[in-house]
């Protein structure tokens, strides 16, 4: 798998990290519940569960229940992940920064610039199915969230390089942590 596509695939979806946040301190999760807990929409919180069923993460728990009614388990992969999962969400709600740390490429962008790729058409490179319209988008959030500051280079021409802030060192344990258990 790519560098960094691991961490774009699990944040291509809103809530599949609060969810695998959810999964990590129990031992099943009913939908309605979900849908409770995280007052997210039914029909994108049933797109993200679907991506996570579909990256092995979670899966139904067919033993329980009724089919209209299912419940969701993590998977042997899936608990790998679910507590530096539950470690970000926590993080970013006390930061305050939950609604733009969760948006598709926020966190992703934020790795790529953690694990070396400080200039713009590096970040580009390393997430590789970003259009650069997003990758900009996600670094004025993440800028906004302060936990990348922009310095500028001068120079023929000058250029912009990229850096984590203090804020953002919390993060990167737990971000290199979910990209490892997602190459498990």
């Amino acid at each position: 798998m790519p560098k960094h596509q691991s961490l774009n695939l699990v944040f291509a979806r809103r809530w599949a990290v609060p969810i695998l946040a959810q999964l990590a301190n129990s031992s099943g999760c009913k939908f309605v519940m979900l849908t409770k807990n995280l007052d997210g929409s039914r029909d994108s919180l049933k797109a993200s569960l679907e991506l996570l069923d579909t990256l092995g993460l979670v899966k139904p728990n067919t033993g329980q229940g009724h089919p209209m009614r299912p419940e969701y388990i993590l998977t042997s992969r899936g608990s790998l992940i679910s507590k530096p999962a539950a470690s970000l969400v926590r993080a970013l709600d006390k930061a305050d920064t939950i609604e733009l740390g969760l948006k598709k490429w926020s966190m992703p962008t934020l790795h790529a610039v953690d694990t070396g790729a400080e200039r713009f058409n590096s970040i580009v490179d390393s997430l590789q199915s970003a259009t650069d319209r997003a990758v900009s988008l996600a670094l004025n959030d993440v800028q906004s969230m302060s936990m990348i500051q922009r310095t500028l280079i001068d120079g023929r021409p000058p250029r912009n390089a990229y850096t984590l802030t203090r804020k953002a060192k919390n993060l990167s344990p737990i971000l290199v942590d979910m990209h490892e258990a997602l190459l498990s």
